[in-house]
């Protein structure tokens, strides 16, 4: 046994081998066909077959190896020469080798060989199946006619590797094709990936969002527009050749408001949120300006179209144009909180409103309590058309004596309230009363003629701390109404109840 073997059966030295049956060595397996290739040997010199065999080695493993027996002599006697050559590395290759060309099999792209002259070599099963050619009818036929369109391989190697054509199947069907040429030892590589299902895909999906109703947009990450579909154009009031217009160039740039009319400032922005921290924005409704200058109301969802790529990712933008029901819905709430005939904050509005001043420390310093006096007399004897004229002209003429922060509304029939807010004096407050019956026992014009009237007026006023719901300064004020109404027209009363005392 030479040192060799010595090494690859994990001994440290021949004297561990010497001596045993070979067969200790060998893997049970294997050892029928060494036996069958020796018997095969007659004379001294014979060689058998090569025959792979399994070694065991000292230490258990196993040792692929390919066994040659050899009929000799030794001291005189007939023996046996066993060389065995070392398969580990062949079988590695082997085992590499085939699994490449079932990868090359079951690939879904046709990978096709061509030799300098464009001669197909090698068509694979994807290549038939793509080409509808089998291999017999494409081997050694030029590579253009294999793939039914022209096709150089040097000039895509040297345009770049790579070019998108059709090409035409045996059977004359159309195939949009991806080629991919390499250059190797005499001849080229070429691998054709069919896009045509990819394709179709997209011209449909492009089609879907091109009939939407619901505006989109994609911009890159520098805020270039890249797409943008129909409705799109129609919300934000482009014509069709306008994708370059200058304030969708720089869609990061575009003034942004909230629901309440406020510009957004860049962390809020949308757009401008989702390049720089990835975070999406889903369906807010946000006010942005058109080109004409028309602010138009949007109910929008902006985020990454891929979100594991983020510095390079584009942003998608998906919008609906609320503008009208954003309209209606505020008309219905402005309709809701507010009195018909008079445009003025309705009951519900104003106790909202008092409750919001209590809660929010806004400086509710008074509350008056309005109340035309005698106008079921005007109601009778000049009809209810001259009192809906009274009533009107008594809104209007209240909306001009206020101040600028103070809130002016109607109760009910003959009955409005002042709600005064910020610091009055006493003195400044009664001079603000005088001139509410001033106002009011102005003439208003009227069909035929003028007519006077007057109003009793409740005060309460509010000291800091006053713990008194809305209700309770209604109230407060409505019975400061009554009192000065008992002291005959045009007069007022003033109710200085604290909040210990209430």
């Amino acid at each position: 046994m030479n040192a060799v073997c010595v090494r690859w059966l994990a001994a440290r030295s021949s004297r561990e081998l010497l001596g045993h049956e070979i067969s200790r060595f060998v893997h049970p397996t294997s050892i029928p066909w060494i036996i069958a290739r020796t018997a095969t040997l007659r004379r001294p010199g014979d060689v058998s077959l090569p025959s792979e065999a399994k070694l065991v080695r000292l230490d258990g493993t196993a040792l692929h190896a390919e066994a040659v027996s050899v009929l000799t002599t030794w001291n005189g006697r007939t023996a046996y020469q066993l060389i065995f050559r070392d398969l580990t590395e062949h079988r590695a290759v082997r085992d590499t080798m085939r699994y490449q060309a079932a990868l090359v099999d079951h690939v879904s792209d046709a990978i096709i060989s061509t030799a300098q002259s464009g001669m197909v070599t090698t068509w694979n099963l994807a290549a038939e199946s793509i080409y509808r050619r089998p291999v017999h009818r494409a081997l050694a036929l030029p590579i253009s006619d294999a793939v039914g369109a022209p096709l150089n391989p040097g000039e895509i190697v040297a345009a770049g590797g790579v070019d998108h054509a059709t090409h035409y199947a045996m059977d004359g069907t159309a195939r949009a094709v991806r080629v991919s040429v390499t250059e190797i030892d005499n001849g080229y590589a070429l691998i054709c990936s069919d896009e045509t299902a990819l394709r179709r895909a997209a011209r449909h999906l492009n089609a879907v969002v091109d009939a939407l109703e619901e505006g989109v947009v994609v911009v890159d990450q520098n805020g270039w527009l890249l797409t943008i579909n129909p409705a799109a154009r129609r919300i934000m009031g482009l014509g069709a050749n306008e994708t370059d217009a200058a304030h969708l160039e720089g869609l990061p740039g575009l003034r942004v408001y909230d629901v309440e009319g406020a510009l957004l400032n860049d962390d809020e922005h949308p757009i401008r949120k989702a390049l720089r921290t990835g975070l999406p924005t889903i369906r807010r409704v946000l006010g942005v300006d058109r080109a004409d200058g028309e602010r138009v109301w949007l109910l929008m969802t902006c985020r990454l179209l891929n979100p594991q790529d983020r510095d390079r990712s584009p942003v998608l933008v998906s919008f609906s144009d609320i503008t009208a029901q954003r309209a209606i819905t505020q008309r219905l709430a402005h309709q809701a909180a507010h009195d018909a005939l008079t445009d003025l904050p309705n009951r519900a509005h104003i106790v909202e409103t008092m409750s919001a001043l209590q809660r929010g420390a806004g400086g509710l310093t008074a509350v008056l309590f309005i109340d035309l006096d005698d106008l079921k007399t005007v109601n009778d004897t000049r009809g209810h058309d001259v009192g809906d004229t009274v009533i009107q002209e008594t809104a209007n003429r209240l909306r001009l004596a206020v101040r600028k922060d103070d809130v002016v509304g109607r109760l009910a029939g003959d009955e409005f309230v002042a709600l005064l807010i910020g610091d009055l004096e006493d003195s400044a407050l009664q001079r603000f009363v005088e001139r509410i019956h001033r106002v009011l026992t102005e003439p208003i014009g009227i069909p035929g003629g003028t007519l006077n009237v007057s109003a009793s007026v409740g005060v309460v006023q509010i000291a800091r701390g006053d713990s008194r719901n809305a209700t309770a300064l209604l109230r407060e004020a409505d019975a400061a109404m009554y009192a000065a109404k008992a002291k005959g027209r045009r007069a007022s009363h003033f109710s200085r109840m604290t909040a210990g005392e209430a």
